[in-house]
């Protein structure tokens, strides 16, 4: 529910603002957990904490980032770095924190005081400003493309296109290793208390990989969408290489790639659709992407825990993670054909985008801002 009712965080982001929707989604977490707190059976769970608590959620995340693109122009990349190692410290002081409340105060109440924590979302996000100036993002492509408005439409929609087709094989297979990756210690012998230990590392690599790549994303000679491939393909890799690690040195040096991997996965790619496409059209396409990747993390975590119930290990679920993250790493390649040339996604303010259609020049690499 994080991801999939992006659209309706979308649509309240335009029509109420990104301030009005991340306060909403606090107050929904906070209605959510204190319902829950108080259930008395597991359907009523289902309600509260999965859809109540999911849609919560689902406001906040898209409205952070959605704001980001309102507030920085040149500096956008690393502003989403920054956000993006927000929730990955979270995670990281997250999972100890709660097991403490749960020791300590049951989880009923503990339930209760995370609800309180979300008061804090309602009170930041009352700090966007509502009329922040808005941001016309264009493209860098290739000097030997005309700039009319019916190209600069067609790059658009085929960067997003492409992008958006990468992002469902990544999301699909990105997530299988967290999910399986304590069992298949077990199998080797690893204790579930030493294999937890494994997402220290991947949660520290993860933190170090997302304001590093937003900071690399910045760099006007800097391709993203390349820095983005370049996170498939380490993580194709190490999944490929994972049933060769048997020893618990070996997956610590796993988790360490797996994390930065996942890292630059988690970063890059919202930059790249909060700047592929112009300010009418990117609110919808975040959305949209969202919604769809919301599907397809969803569906790769039951179908390798079916193969590896059929196979009775998960050495061919690993591969199979391995093959569609290679699968999202080649797809990019196609805007190659499409637009001649790597597509290059950087923004530039409304002022700099006439300038660039009245001359009929192409895109320079060094932006500069106002």
């Amino acid at each position: 529910m994080t991801w999939l009712p992006s659209p309706l965080a979308g649509y309240l982001c335009d029509r109420f603002g990104c301030r009005i929707t991340c306060f909403l989604g606090g107050m929904l977490c906070i209605v959510g957990l204190v319902s829950t707190s108080f259930a008395q059976s597991l359907a009523v769970m289902y309600f509260t904490y999965s859809m109540v608590f999911g849609l919560g959620a689902c406001f906040i995340y898209n409205s952070i980032f959605l704001v980001i693109g309102k507030y920085f122009k040149q500096k956008l990349s690393v502003a989403t770095g920054i956000t993006a190692l927000g929730a990955s410290i979270g995670i990281l002081y997250t999972a100890p924190l709660l097991q403490v409340l749960l020791d300590s105060f049951e989880w009923r109440n503990a339930l209760r005081m995370m609800a309180a924590s979300f008061t804090l979302v309602c009170l930041f996000s009352l700090t966007f400003n509502p009329n922040v100036e808005e941001t016309t993002i264009i493209e860098d492509f290739n000097p030997e493309t005309n700039n009319t408005d019916n190209e600069v439409e067609r790059v658009d929609l085929s960067v997003f296109t492409v992008i958006t087709i990468s992002l469902m094989f990544g999301s699909f297979g990105i997530f299988i290793p967290f999910i399986y990756l304590v069992k298949y210690c077990e199998d080797l012998g690893i204790t579930a208390q030493e294999a937890s230990r494994l997402f220290i590392f991947i949660g520290l690599a993860s933190s170090l990989a997302r304001p590093i790549s937003g900071r690399v994303c910045n760099d006007p000679r800097v391709n993203p969408v390349f820095i983005y491939q370049s996170s498939l393909l380490l993580a194709g890799v190490s999944a490929f290489l994972l049933p060769f690690a048997t020893n618990y040195w070996a997956l610590v040096v796993f988790s360490v790639a797996y994390g930065l991997s996942d890292g630059i996965f988690m970063t890059v790619p919202i930059f790249i659709l909060l700047s592929c496409v112009d300010k009418k059209r990117v609110t919808a396409s975040f959305s949209i992407e969202n919604a769809l990747y919301a599907v397809s993390a969803a569906a790769g975590g039951p179908i390798a825990g079916l193969m590896a119930d059929q196979t009775g290990n998960y050495i061919h679920s690993f591969y199979m993670t391995g093959g569609v993250l290679m699968m999202a790493f080649f797809t990019p390649f196609v805007l190659m054909f499409i637009n001649r040339g790597m597509a290059r996604v950087h923004p530039t303010d409304e002022e700099e985008a006439r300038d660039v259609e009245a001359t009929g020049a192409g895109p320079q690499a060094d932006v500069r801002q106002s």
